[in-house]
């Protein structure tokens, strides 16, 4: 008798022959795969918990504008469009109208909620104008208890610098936050590259070592992103890289290998001289393994599967509290505002969810605030599959799995839960199993995508089944109530 191979090695060999998308880091499920709402009543309020004993994190996309000379600097999957001052003001003031009347949009629960960190991300979050902006921050500072909150403000490294005031003062006359945080997508050191992606009007190394500096001055922190395995790209060139990250004088660093393939819909995904240019995936996870030892070699501490911080730092109340929270939906909750914006509250045992999203483009989520309406118009239900699936995705980021954590919350083992999946994963060396943890190995960091696809395959196939069976998952009363149940104008006794 032949034996057969097991389904979950099956799958983890095929998925690590495929491009590492971090898809992990976007959360389960993907974007694209979020059910619209209509099946939802439009009278369904999400209804956060303050009692339940877990955090508030606030993410805000204050518009979904670039402007790069090469769309989507050529490589980004993000969603974005064009725009100019005149649009984004106007998106803007949606989103400073959402905030102040989130209650109103279906978000109960939230008034002077207490906040653990507030980001400020989206398509260049500081392509903003100041007094826009400002009005914005004042909206947050009325809504929310921020006092003891992280405040990040994410956006290209030149307009950091530009406009009067800066948006950094704009920040910190009108938040009232604990810290302040600026990450800029720095991306690479080499200005043909630059050129190549369209950032040369972004800034240059000049331009970082000035946001860096300004942010010290400032008393802020900050943090960038870098790019590995370029078309072409050398491994001497990253290393160059990472080294002028490090000695930029950074307090955190993302390091992120180009997700780049035929089919991906970017400008750089068409060109088949660029693609030719790229490692395979063995070199590409060997490329990662070095620039994460230099990292290591130069006083940082790996703090997430692509994200580093200064030791000095990293122990003490600069450290970045946002990304590390997000990655723990069984401890904190999640409010969104702006274009694409995501929200998500679990119930008090964990074990349903609710994870909600508003419209990504422009014009889809101004037309939404307009009308008065319901902002959000995707909506997934989790069931008690869903949530051990979220709570692995979400935390194996993380760089490890607590055991007891798993059981507490789930009441079982994750590796009887998922014992073919873990026993596949851990076969191929991209984690390493102990009695109290599961934590991936530096290979297996690279390999989080396959790793997440792996474990993710037995619930996907039970959801698929439930549907083909003409089942509905019931939406959790206590997360989505139908705000009409004690309204007597809805109905007779």
């Amino acid at each position: 008798m032949i034996a057969t191979e097991p389904r979950a090695a099956v799958e983890l060999r095929k998925r690590m022959r495929k491009p590492q998308r971090h898809r992990l880091l976007h959360g389960y499920p993907l974007a694209a795969a979020m059910p619209t709402a209509e099946g939802v009543s439009p009278y369904h309020e999400l209804r956060f918990d303050d009692g339940n004993g877990r955090g508030l994190l606030v993410g805000v996309l204050p518009h979904p504008f670039c402007n790069p000379a090469v769309s989507g600097c050529g490589f980004c999957t993000f969603p974005h469009e064009p725009g100019n001052a005149a649009k984004t003001t106007a998106v803007v003031k949606s989103v400073t109208g959402e905030v102040r009347r989130m209650e109103e949009f279906l978000f109960r629960g939230l008034w002077q909620r207490k906040v653990t960190g507030l980001y400020f991300g989206g398509g260049t979050a500081n392509l903003c104008e100041p007094e826009s902006f400002r009005e914005l921050c004042q909206a947050l500072a009325e809504s929310f208890d921020l006092k003891d909150a992280e405040v990040t403000l994410e956006g290209v490294p030149a307009y950091f610098l530009r406009g009067s005031p800066w948006l950094l003062d704009v920040m910190r006359e009108t938040l009232g936050a604990r810290h302040y945080r600026v990450s800029m997508g720095i991306q690479t050191f080499d200005a043909d590259r630059l050129k190549q992606m369209g950032r040369t009007a972004f800034g240059t190394p000049h331009t970082f070592r000035e946001v860096v500096r300004v942010a010290h001055a400032l008393g802020y922190t900050a943090s960038a992103d870098l790019l590995f395995d370029l078309p072409g790209q050398t491994l001497a060139e990253m290393r160059a890289d990472v080294q002028k990250a490090i000695d930029l004088g950074l307090d955190h660093a993302g390091l992120y290998h180009l997700v780049l393939f035929a089919g991906l819909g970017t400008a750089w995904a068409d060109d088949d001289d660029l693609l030719a240019g790229l490692p395979d995936n063995d070199r590409a996870a060997g490329n990662w393994r070095d620039l994460r030892g230099l990292m290591l070699a130069g006083d940082f501490v790996q703090t997430s599967l692509t994200n580093f911080e200064r030791k000095d730092v990293h122990v003490t109340a600069k450290r970045f509290v946002y990304e590390d929270s997000g990655f723990r939906p069984d401890e904190f909750e999640i409010i969104g505002f702006g274009p694409s914006a995501l929200s998500y509250i679990a119930s008090r045992d964990f074990s349903s969810g609710v994870k909600v999203m508003n419209p990504t483009t422009a014009e889809g989520y101004t037309k939404a605030i307009r009308e008065n309406a319901r902002v959000w118009d995707k909506a997934f239900a989790y069931g008690p599959r869903d949530q051990r699936l979220l709570w692995l995705t979400r935390r194996l980021a993380r760089l490890e799995l607590p055991r007891d954590r798993y059981r507490s919350l789930f009441g079982a083992d994750m590796l009887d839960d998922f014992s073919e999946e873990f026993e596949a994963i851990r076969g191929a060396g991209l984690v390493e199993v102990t009695t109290d943890a599961v934590r991936p190995t530096p290979t297996g960091m690279f390999f989080a995508d396959s790793i997440t696809a792996v474990l993710a395959s037995p619930v996907l196939a039970a959801n698929r089944a439930e549907q083909l069976d003409g089942k509905r998952r019931a939406l959790d009363p206590a997360l989505l109530a139908d705000t009409r149940e004690n309204d007597n104008s809805f109905g007779h006794m």
